[in-house]
């Protein structure tokens, strides 16, 4: 992956996507061969270090029963507030914070609730504060209702520049502007290439890209839209 590239990772459920994510931030370690950020194999750099250079934002994204601003601080436990709304503004969450009864004081779970696609920027933003050079986001979308998907689109659009953004991808409209999309079957990768490359190729992704379209034409339909 490039320096200040975006690589999406698609490929069936159980084809290895959030596994190969995972090894980059050492969640697992290989078999074989090696993972290298900077240049240096991931088992060779200490954790702290890891995770200042490799930030992840999970799918499912579990929120501290603690304030918004220490969930948010997670990453940086220093932040002054008005470091830890700067990230909540890029990560397009700012606004329904400021909502709350407390605003930043208010209590995850407690007069602080979100959806979903909230949490997952909550999450980016704590990915924003920690500024990592490489981001994991797996299937970053996953939860999210349409508006929740065009803020999270926006708050991802935050992150490029100068950093490397690995995305697990579940809708492929969410990555049709990857620099690189890797498709992986069964472990492997079956495919590689941009957008527009893949589908004149008329293989996995070409077949995968069409059954998606099917499949929201449908849902269209069904709403009556």
């Amino acid at each position: 992956m490039p320096e200040g590239s975006v690589t999406a990772l698609v490929g069936p459920s159980g084809s290895g996507k959030s596994t190969l994510a995972s090894l980059v931030a050492r969640f697992h370690d290989p078999d074989a061969g090696r993972v290298m950020v900077g240049g240096v194999d991931v088992r060779q750099i200490a954790t702290d270090e890891l995770y200042r250079r490799v930030g992840f934002v999970p799918q499912d994204v579990q929120l501290l029963e603690a304030t918004v601003a220490d969930n948010i601080r997670l990453a940086r436990p220093d932040a002054s507030l008005e470091e830890v709304r700067r990230v909540a503004r890029l990560a397009q969450i700012d606004e329904h914070i400021t909502s709350l009864p407390r605003g930043y004081d208010s209590v995850a779970g407690q007069d602080a609730l979100f959806s979903g696609g909230q949490a997952q920027r909550v999450s980016i933003a704590r990915a924003l504060l920690a500024d990592p050079p490489v981001l994991i986001l797996d299937e970053a979308t996953a939860f999210a209702d349409p508006q929740s998907e065009s803020r999270i689109q926006a708050a991802l659009a935050q992150l490029v520049e100068g950093r490397t953004l690995l995305v697990i991808a579940h809708r492929l409209v969410s990555i049709t502007g990857a620099d690189q999309i890797v498709v992986l079957d069964g472990g492997r990768i079956a495919e590689a290439g941009t957008h527009d490359h893949l589908l004149a190729r008329d293989g996995t992704y070409a077949r995968m890209w069409r059954a998606g379209q099917t499949s929201e034409d449908a849902t269209e339909e069904g709403s009556g839209r």
